[in-house]
């Protein structure tokens, strides 16, 4: 008879854990994958030597994103390569970090002025 109560009085606690699990508020879980910026990191080498490392982030705003772009380390770039960068298809040179909004596709690359080309997009 002992052993059937103590079966029954942990069945009994294994059920009101479970019921707490269930009942504990949503905010307690964690952060879906989608509501978080997403991230990528990468390495944009240059036309005419060294590179730029650089990461950008994006998070999805109805149609549009908003996001920004940063250094992920010291470039070794020479002096007359430049970064630019592609919003929804208008070409500016860009500084190595800054932020957008409601753009529906942004794309870096490195370009020199001394060597007359760039490398391709990212």
């Amino acid at each position: 008879m002992r052993s059937t109560t103590t079966r029954i009085t942990g069945v009994a606690a294994a059920v009101v854990g479970v019921a707490v699990l269930l009942a504990a508020p949503a905010a307690a879980a964690p952060e879906p994958a989608e509501a978080r910026p997403a991230t990528a990191c990468t390495t944009l080498s240059g036309p005419a030597g060294g590179s730029l490392p650089l990461c950008k982030s994006w998070e999805r705003r109805g149609n549009a994103y908003d996001g920004r772009w940063w250094p992920n380390g010291p470039s070794s770039l020479p002096s007359k390569s430049y970064l630019e960068r592609s919003e929804d298809g208008h070409v500016t040179r860009s500084k190595h970090s800054g932020s957008y909004k409601n753009r529906k596709r942004v794309l870096f690359r490195v370009c020199d002025s001394l060597a007359r080309r760039c490398n391709g997009w990212w």
